[in-house]
């Protein structure tokens, strides 16, 4: 039997597989859930959520196609032999500044609180990327002096605000001159600022609370990375990273070199030698560890130093004794581990404490002033959620500082902001070594009468113990959500604050003086036009009002202590008031964004000897007008103008010759009853960014002054007093750099 075999052989075309990971251009984060095409043959793949996608084809060469929510269009011919690295670039978004979604007109945890996240920081002209200068944009905040490195809140004194960086208090929250905050923005998550009628969480702060909340390491996109930036006046960098899946840092640092410009400045001044330039540098740490699905562990650190030192070669014209060595130097760290945990639905704790030193040094001739001080300090909250209408919340926050002080200073009366010369003061020598503890308790009850009415009273107690006082300072809040593009809302409480250590010093001061105290009221609303949109217009309205007592003012009267009569030096007979109304109105459109802040205000003090005068930093007008638009090809040009009332001063009116000290005594007029001229400032910005497929490169010019207007930021006397001449603030000055993310 005869077998036939018959072979048959069939040509089947090779199928391979075309891979590819796609990635978000310049950034590299690996992007899920994108549909990619074959046209020609009908295929399409999802990538997964480390962005792969494997297309099946029988072609050696494909055109593919992407077409993703949010990113341009993209094609390109790929090849089967390995795979392909696709990035898709962002569509630019017109109008997407200082985003205008800020849900304005929801209840907020505390009704007295305004925030600037990280985008609204860098979107900021004027502000050069930092946080805290973006923040005195806001209604409000009053302008200080010059290159004054503080923050005036509401007509309070500068030394009324306090500071604070992730709940723990620090002594500056600006480098000298005011310049640039102590925490590199991009480390920040938000700068929260609190002013008239905060609750019972904070206190020690008559005017309100600047508080910095330092951000986690962003890592679930990405496993690292990082970014520097160079400009004229410093320079900086910062990189995060994973560690594991549930382990990350962050590490940032910057350094100022801005004092060669101010060298270059003053190198053919005879009388000033700029020996020591002012510089400063920084550096914030960031540990997070997620120790379970409810609880974390995150560890901040903090080190901030400035430094400056100059030589008077010749004596100055209002004060001849004064000549010689000068340097400051201001020095402080913080360490600040904090746990949450989120023990069920209706528990929550915090706990936090931290320990650090500030070191201030300075060094004026022969006499000096140098102080350190450990301070450590531990806050707590618990949160309670008894059902969806109540919540109470429990807390306490103690600080402890070991402080030592030498001091070789001139003691010289002072009135109205005019001085007596230093030589005519006698110097005082002293070590003092003092340990203080501050002790707060605070309960707040978070109560929803209705759907549309929210309360929260309050009630806050602290113990100083150099002054060994009690207060029970009882807050209430309240907000009205009429609809809900209409809040209305209410905040009111008492509080205090440490008197000055050299005014309760028993050799400097008065060992018997008091805290100053005050009591808030606030009310307001806030109204977004927009209806859900994201065109249209937001405006929001504030009055507020602050009673000053028992301040701490200058004293000439005697006491007798100890069976011998002493001068006071200070007492608590000071009193005052503050109120003003403050503005926002804020319009986005799809292609610009403009913000328009304006508060009108009055601030009084009162004193026994001079009456009732204007406070120092009275502004009866603060103006702020921002714009911001988006260009092509990702430019972008932001402008801000500023005009404030000038700040009241004394004027003096004549002198007297002192033969003893061979120097002449200033006749003072009445107290701050003059004021500077008005300050006006033109501020503008341009940025050009370039995406590439790895990395994002960003080109700025930042302007201060465009106008070089000379502003009066007070005024400086002959040494006879008889000449006087206005002394201006800072000229044209422009920021140009370069900032790049990898």
């Amino acid at each position: 039997m005869k077998y036939l075999f018959l072979i048959f052989f069939v040509a089947l075309p090779a199928r391979s597989d075309v891979t590819g990971v796609i990635f978000e251009k310049g950034r590299r984060i690996k992007l899920s859930d994108i549909n990619v095409y074959i046209p020609n043959e009908n295929v399409v793949a999802t990538t997964d959520r480390n962005g792969l996608f494997v297309l099946k084809t029988a072609s050696i060469e494909v055109e593919i196609k992407i077409n993703a929510s949010g990113y341009l269009p993209y094609s390109a011919k790929l090849v089967n032999s390995g795979e392909t690295k696709i990035f898709l670039e962002k569509k630019q978004v017109k109008g997407g500044g200082l985003g205008l979604t800020v849900e304005d007109t929801n209840y907020k945890k505390d009704q007295a609180m305004k925030s600037l996240n990280r985008k609204q920081i860098f979107d900021m002209p004027g502000a050069n990327g930092d946080a805290v200068k973006a923040l005195q944009n806001l209604p409000g905040v009053n302008r200080t002096q010059g290159f004054s490195s503080q923050i005036v809140i509401q007509g309070s004194a500068p030394k009324d605000t306090a500071y604070d960086f992730d709940g723990v208090e620090i002594p500056i929250v600006f480098h000298f001159g005011g310049l640039s905050s102590v925490v590199m923005p991009e480390a920040i998550e938000k700068v929260d600022y609190y002013s008239a009628g905060y609750q019972a969480e904070r206190s020690r702060a008559l005017g309100g609370v600047i508080s910095l909340t330092t951000r986690i390491p962003e890592v679930s996109e990405r496993d690292y990375k990082g970014l520097f930036y160079i400009d004229n006046l410093s320079a900086g960098g910062l990189f995060e990273s994973k560690i594991d899946d549930k382990q990350s840092f962050l590490i940032s640092g910057r350094y100022s070199y801005v004092g060669m410009f101010l060298k270059t400045a003053f190198k053919d001044n005879e009388a000033l030698n700029l020996t020591v330039a002012p510089e400063f540098y920084d550096i914030t740490g960031i540990y997070n560890y997620q120790l379970a699905d409810d609880e974390k562990l995150k560890i901040s650190f903090i080190n901030s130093n400035d430094k400056l030192g100059f030589v008077l070669n010749e004596p100055l014209r209002q004060d001849p004794s004064i000549r010689g060595n000068f340097t400051n130097t201001v020095n402080f760290f913080r360490i600040v581990p904090m746990w949450e945990k989120q023990f069920d639905a209706k528990n929550l704790v915090k706990f936090s404490f931290a320990y650090g030193v500030d070191k201030l040094n300075v060094d004026i001739g022969d006499n000096y002033f140098d102080l350190v001080s450990k301070n450590f300090s531990t806050r707590s909250r618990w949160e309670h959620e008894f059902n969806d209408e109540m919540k109470l919340n429990l807390g306490w926050d103690n600080l402890y500082s070991d402080a030592q002080v030498k001091i070789r200073l001139p003691q010289t009366s002072s009135s109205g902001g005019v001085g007596n010369p230093v030589s005519s003061g006698k110097i005082t020598e002293a070590d003092v070594k003092s340990r203080n503890n501050n002790l707060g308790l605070f309960t707040e009850l978070e109560y929803k009468l209705s759907p549309k009415l929210k309360i929260t009273p309050g009630l806050r107690s602290d113990y100083f113990s150099i002054t060994k006082e009690f207060f029970l300072l009882p807050r209430l809040a309240a907000q009205y959500k009429s609809s809900e593009s209409l809040l209305f809302k209410m905040g009111s409480g008492f509080y205090v604050q440490n008197a000055e250590p050299q005014e309760s010093n028993k050799e400097f001061g008065n060992e018997d003086i008091k805290s100053p105290q005050s009591a808030h009221l606030s009310l307001g609303f806030d109204k977004d036009f927009k209806d859900g949109k994201s065109v249209g217009h937001f405006f929001g309205m504030n009055g507020f009002y602050k009673n000053f007592d028992h301040l701490v003012i200058s004293s000439f009267q005697t006491k007798i202590k100890d069976g011998v009569e002493v001068f006071e030096k200070y007492n608590n007979d000071g009193t005052g008031i503050s109120y003003g109304l403050e503005n926002q109105w804020k319009y986005q459109n799809e292609d610009m964004q403009i913000i328009l802040s304006y508060t009108w205000s009055k601030s009084r003090r009162k004193n026994p000897k001079q009456g009732e005068y204007n406070f120092e930093f009275d502004q009866t007008h603060n103006l702020n007008l921002i714009g911001i638009y988006p260009l092509e090809n990702n430019w972008k040009i932001s402008g801000r103008y500023r005009y404030v009332t000038g700040n009241p001063y004394t004027p003096v009116i004549g002198s007297t010759y002192d033969a003893d000290n061979q120097t002449y005594f200033p006749i003072r007029g009445d107290i701050f009853s003059q004021r500077n001229s008005p300050f006006q400032q033109l501020d503008l910005r341009i940025d050009k960014k370039i995406i590439l497929d790895e990395e994002i490169w960003t080109f700025y010019l930042d302007v201060q002054n465009v106008l070089s207007f000379k502003n009066s930021e007070g005024v400086q006397y002959s040494y006879d007093y008889k000449i006087k001449q206005d002394v201006t603030g800072l000229p044209l000055l422009p920021s140009i750099g370069v900032r790049g993310e990898f």
